[in-house]
């Protein structure tokens, strides 16, 4: 009887993950033999500012305001992402220093 040696031909790996509260979102491939590939999004994001009204004063009125809103929006999601980076050093630091001792 012949034995099966298998042999990769194609892989392609996916992963997703969300946060608790399903705010963040990262999703890796990887094709082949190549590195992984990351993809990072916040939902809260998603939505683009927008206006309405019932004219195009009042459209570009809310337009100003939600642009507003969404920068207050963008500006804490980027703070909660550079806190969590700083998390994630200050625990790398740490179990670098630990295995070094």
């Amino acid at each position: 009887m012949n034995k099966i040696e298998w042999k990769v031909t194609e892989r392609e790996l996916k992963q997703k993950l969300a946060s608790a509260d399903n705010r963040w979102h990262i999703s890796t491939t990887e094709n082949g033999h190549a590195n992984p590939a990351f993809l990072l999004s916040n939902y809260d994001l998603f939505l683009a500012p927008y206006g309405t009204g019932a004219n195009y004063r009042e459209c570009f009125e809310t337009f100003i305001a939600d642009c507003d809103a969404f920068l207050a929006k963008v500006t804490a999601v980027r703070d909660e992402a550079k806190a969590h980076l700083s998390d994630l050093i200050a625990t790398a630091e740490s179990l670098e220093k630990s295995t070094q001792n």
